[in-house]
C-alpha cells in the first residue's frame, strides 16, 4: 500500500502541475486580456484582477487537497484586520507558499520578480493586479512603505527566499526596515510543512515519502514599538525588529 500511495501521490502531483499550467494559460491569454479590455477603471480593475488570482490559487489548493496530495491546517484568521494596513511577514519553505497565502488574502500587496513581469503568460496578470516589482532595488522599500502608508496590506517573506529546512531561519533587514518606516501593524503568519515539499534546490518531481502537512498559524499582530527597546535610531531599530521576528518565529515553529 505504500507503494501504491506513493505512485498516486507521483501521478497526482504530475496532473497537478498540468492542470495548474492550463490554468494559468488561460487565465494569461484569455481571461486577463479581457479584464483589461472591459475594466477601464484602474482601480477596479486590480481588485478585479487580485480576486481572480486570488480565485484560481483557491481551486489549486482546493483540488491538491481534495486529491489528498497535500493538506492544510489553518489557525488565527480572526487576527487579520479586513480594513488592511497590516505587514503579513510569512516563513517560507516552500515554493507554493504564495500561492496558500494569496488564497487566503485576496486583496494582499505583494513583491514579485522582475522575471515575472516579463513572462508572456504571467506578465500580464500581475500587471493588472499591481504587484510590486523588484526591477530597481533601490525603490523596492520606498513602494512597499509608501503600500502600507496607502492602509494596503502587504505581504513579505523576511527571509528573502525559502528557508532550508534544518538551518536556523535567517532573516534579511528588508522586512524589518519597512515595518520601521511605515511603523506599521506586523501580522506574523508562521507557515510549516512536514515531509516537506518543493523545498529548496528539490524539484517538483522529487516528492516526499508521504503527504505534505501544511499548518499555517496566524499570531496576534504586533506593534513595531513593542519590539524595540528605548529611544533607538531607525538603523538600530530595524536591527532590534529583525532579531524579535526571528525569536517570535523560532518559538512558535520549535
Amino acid at each position: 500500500m505504500k507503494y501504491l500511495n506513493f505512485a498516486y501521490r507521483w501521478v497526482g502531483t504530475t496532473l497537478f502541475w498540468i492542470f495548474f499550467g492550463l490554468i494559468g494559460l488561460f487565465m494569461g491569454f484569455v481571461v486577463f486580456p479581457l479584464l483589461s479590455v472591459f475594466v477601464w477603471d484602474g482601480r477596479k480593475r486590480q481588485v478585479a484582477a487580485r480576486k481572480l488570482i486570488s480565485a484560481a490559487f483557491s481551486l489549486f489548493v482546493w483540488v491538491a487537497c481534495s486529491s489528498r496530495l497535500i493538506s492544510i491546517r489553518v489557525t488565527g484568521m480572526e487576527h487579520v484586520d479586513p480594513r488592511g494596513g497590516q505587514l503579513i511577514l510569512a516563513t517560507h519553505p516552500t515554493l507554493i507558499d504564495v500561492v496558500i497565502l494569496i488564497s487566503l488574502f485576496p486583496q494582499v500587496d505583494c513583491v514579485i520578480k522582475e522575471a515575472v513581469t516579463k513572462n508572456p503568460v504571467l506578465g500580464i496578470s500581475v500587471r493588472l493586479a499591481n504587484y510590486i516589482s523588484n526591477r530597481e532595488p533601490a525603490d523596492l522599500l520606498d513602494s512597499c512603505v509608501q503600500r502600507l502608508e496607502s492602509g494596503a496590506s502587504l505581504l513579505l517573506f523576511p527571509s528573502g527566499t525559502r528557508e532550508v529546512n534544518g538551518q536556523p531561519l535567517r532573516f534579511k533587514l528588508g522586512a524589518a526596515e519597512v515595518a520601521v518606516r511605515a511603523r506599521a501593524s506586523i501580522l506574523p503568519v508562521a507557515l510549516s510543512c512536514k515531509s516537506q515539499m518543493l523545498a529548496k534546490h528539490v524539484p517538483w518531481y522529487r516528492i516526499p515519502p508521504s503527504a505534505p502537512r501544511f499548518k499555517i498559524t496566524v499570531l496576534p499582530p504586533i506593534a513595531v514599538e513593542n519590539l524595540t527597546t528605548g529611544d533607538v535610531d531607525q538603523r538600530h531599530a530595524r536591527y532590534q525588529v529583525n532579531d524579535a521576528l526571528v525569536s517570535l518565529f523560532d518559538a512558535e515553529l520549535s
